[in-house]
């Protein structure tokens, strides 16, 4: 049976501890894909990921890797979710997908930029990946967009979805649903 993953991203310490605020894996838009995914016979998780208001490489790849297994053919990582899962794929460069979806992609974070995503590009890196897709805004953080340019110039064969108007796709800019991003997995 194929399976999923969604990757949330970081936020800051008082975000993280807002009583009103729901955890990250159940923020923004990843509820409704995870129904989506649930509804087509496809089993999807969407870890927590520990303390992404000081996210630690080792932690989120040992919380990460109890997720992962070879049923996973499809796996969304959002914002330094993304990030950290071009660095996982460039250590594990062997692992086959059907799908790699990058939505807002952060290799650079401002929360401990110089250690949680740091690593070198390899340009054989996603050979095992059947269809990286790449969706950004033009209206993002200026991080993002460097980002989006970096990961771009190394990889061609991305296939991309450039906005206008969602900036970093949380629920303030897009809202609760993602049907472009659903369409791109289903097609």
């Amino acid at each position: 049976m194929t399976s999923a993953l969604i990757l949330h991203g970081t936020c800051n310490k008082e975000e993280f501890f807002d009583k009103a605020t729901p955890s990250l894996s159940n923020s923004h838009w990843f509820p409704w894909l995870q129904k989506q995914f649930l509804c087509n016979n496809i089993l999807c998780q969407t870890p927590e990921l520990p303390t992404p208001y000081n996210p630690d490489y080792n932690e989120w790849k040992k919380t990460f890797e109890n997720y992962y297994n070879s049923d996973i053919k499809i796996i969304v990582g959002h914002s330094a979710g993304g990030g950290f899962m071009l660095k996982w794929l460039h250590e594990n460069s062997k692992v086959k997908l059907d799908k790699l979806i990058l939505v807002a992609p952060w290799l650079n974070t401002p929360i401990k930029p110089a250690e949680f995503l740091k690593f070198s590009i390899k340009e054989n890196a996603l050979d095992n990946i059947k269809e990286t897709i790449l969706f950004y805004s033009t209206d993002d953080d200026p991080s993002i967009i460097e980002s989006v340019n970096i990961i771009l110039a190394h990889y061609k064969q991305i296939k991309t979805f450039c906005f206008e108007n969602k900036g970093h796709f949380v629920h303030s800019t897009i809202g609760a649903t993602f049907p472009e991003l659903w369409q791109s997995i289903i097609e």
